[in-house]
């Protein structure tokens, strides 16, 4: 059984590169040069990775002021260029929609 919907499935005869599990149907056709995993450890694999990608964000000290309104900032989750356009968050956020 899958959860896939109505995404086309590939009958296939191998097991998971890391449980060892049957793996009887894929929503892809595998290679054969890459590993294959069971959906479980597929999806343990991915909430891992999601969950390391969540660590603590490094924060940078700065001292600007946004160029949209001219609210100081003092942090920023990225390292500023000199001489490029720092916006706040709300400002940030209006130029993306816009």
């Amino acid at each position: 059984m899958n959860n896939f919907g109505d995404r086309q499935m590939f009958d296939v005869d191998v097991n998971c590169a890391k449980c060892g599990t049957h793996i009887s149907q894929l929503p892809f056709q595998p290679s054969g040069d890459r590993p294959v995993f069971c959906q479980e450890c597929n999806r343990a694999f991915r909430e891992k990775r999601r969950n390391d990608d969540r660590g603590e964000r490094r924060m940078y000290n700065v001292n600007v002021n946004c160029a949209g309104c001219g609210t100081a900032i003092t942090q920023l989750p990225f390292q500023p260029k000199d001489g490029s356009d720092i916006f706040c968050r709300d400002c940030y956020l209006k130029n993306k929609a816009a």
